[in-house]
């Protein structure tokens, strides 16, 4: 059961990574549709939908006399773009850590999840976690000193969520390098 579980969540983070790099190059297609042609802006943003949301920030791009806020959109394309590739290689390592422990994975030394390789995985998650609001946190800032200084009211919002499962990761980290440092001590008693 333990082994099946481990290919299902292993194929599913395949398939969530996959879904993140194609919508990073979603963003980049939109980053550069939004620089060729402003059109494209005003027919992807309708008038009811004032707000660009994903992966934890909200901008709304439409001033209050109507117009759209191109710089605000073109930040918000770059901005998804860079935090899905994060998002991407947070489920790439979760997936590696999975094919490891399930003894699929070609570099693993064993099937044990307390080794370095699953160590250093696992502390990249966190490192890849935290990033992804502190990414968002300084895009909104940019957005926002931007709009200000062009006359621009824009409301912008981040969500800290990835703060916190970048520290569980943390936690997470030290108990495995305790874990891999007793292997090792027991490995070599043998």
């Amino acid at each position: 059961m333990k082994k099946g579980l481990n290919i299902t969540l292993s194929v599913i983070s395949k398939i969530i990574e996959v879904a993140c790099w194609i919508a990073s190059v979603a963003g980049v297609i939109s980053f550069v549709g939004s620089l060729v042609d402003k059109e494209f802006i005003r027919e992807l943003i309708a008038e009811d939908t004032a707000e660009l949301s994903g992966m934890g920030f909200d901008v709304s791009v439409l001033a209050p006399n109507g117009d759209i806020n191109f710089f605000a959109v073109t930040m918000c394309f770059i901005g998804l773009a860079l935090l899905f590739v994060l998002m991407a290689l947070v489920f790439r390592n979760l997936n590696i850590i999975l094919r490891t422990i399930s003894g699929k994975y070609k570099n693993a030394e064993s099937i044990s999840p307390f080794q370095k390789d699953v160590v250093r995985r696992v502390r990249e998650i966190g490192i890849f976690s935290i990033s992804i609001p502190v990414l968002s946190f300084a895009i909104t800032t940019i957005i926002t000193a931007v709009s200000l200084i062009n006359s621009i009211p824009c409301e912008v919002s981040v969500s800290l969520d990835g703060v916190v499962i970048g520290l569980v990761c943390f936690c997470l980290t030290q108990i495995f390098t305790y874990g891999a440092k007793l292997e090792e001590e027991v490995d070599g008693l043998l």
